[in-house]
């Protein structure tokens, strides 16, 4: 299982190494697309990518055991996060709605919590011992989450009194 895994990983590198520039056109044209600012887009990758380095060297300074399959699935994890503001935007798309402002307040908190992650890993390096980092993604999409269940709830409610008025 193990074998076939990593194969599996070493081909969807492969792959991902030959269609490359097709690869980030086609990203760059959905954040055009989406109206997403592509400089800003660049800046929360760049920073998940020194939170990432940053990572690593803070869990071999405390002596945790690194594994590539680890490193790569955290940083597949740190990738997803870049889905939250293109989903919002592909929402607002969807429905018609400027939600720039809400996407663009959405990146500007996730550039902010790649930051403090940074500070955080700098702090464990340089003094040995780990600080607690706060989960901010988690709390951000749990926040989306539930606006959006709010505002199909006030929708239904809103058909459901019409329907009511109509009977």
């Amino acid at each position: 299982m193990t074998y076939y895994l990593n194969t599996r990983l070493q081909d969807i590198l492969q792959a991902i190494g030959k269609y490359y520039n097709e690869i980030k056109a086609f990203i760059y044209s959905l954040f055009i697309y989406l109206e997403m600012d592509v400089d800003v887009v660049k800046i929360l990758f760049y920073l998940m990518v020194i939170d990432t380095v940053l990572g690593v060297v803070k869990s071999l300074k405390l002596g945790y055991k690194f594994s590539m399959k680890k490193l790569g699935y955290g940083f597949i994890s740190k990738l997803c996060v870049l889905l939250v503001p293109m989903t919002l935007a592909f929402i607002g798309k969807g429905l018609s709605y400027d939600f720039k402002w809400f996407v663009n307040v959405v990146m500007d908190i996730l550039i902010v919590s790649d930051g403090i992650s940074i500070f955080s890993n700098v702090l464990t390096i340089k003094t040995g011992k780990e600080v607690k980092n706060i989960d901010i993604m988690t709390s951000l999409i749990s926040l989306i989450r539930k606006y959006f269940i709010n505002v199909l709830e006030a929708l239904f409610n809103s058909i459901k009194n019409e329907n009511s008025k109509n009977s």
